[in-house]
């Protein structure tokens, strides 16, 4: 299986810092179900357009807090695997 990666730690401190007391708690603010929040966070799903925009607004995040969440893991690979092969994908 291939795991779909975000910056997890970084996610789940912005949660605790907002002042969620659990994973059932965000999961409701956002309106999804607290397996799919277990999912994110354990690399097991990446979100789609609508769920990123509704933990931006629930967690109030700047563009660089998300864009360090939920794109650098994937942009760092990438240029790497630039950098590497020579080859852009």
């Amino acid at each position: 299986m291939n795991k779909t990666r975000i910056n997890a730690p970084l996610l789940e401190s912005k949660i605790v810092l907002c002042g969620f007391k659990s994973k059932k708690a965000f999961a409701e603010a956002v309106g999804v179900t607290p397996h799919t929040i277990s999912n994110l966070l354990n690399g097991l799903y990446m979100p789609g357009h609508a769920l990123i925009s509704a933990i931006y607004q629930t967690l109030q995040l700047t563009p660089q807090e998300g864009t360090d969440i939920f794109f650098s893991v994937n942009l760092r690979s990438t240029k790497v695997n630039e950098v590497e092969t020579g080859c852009v994908k």
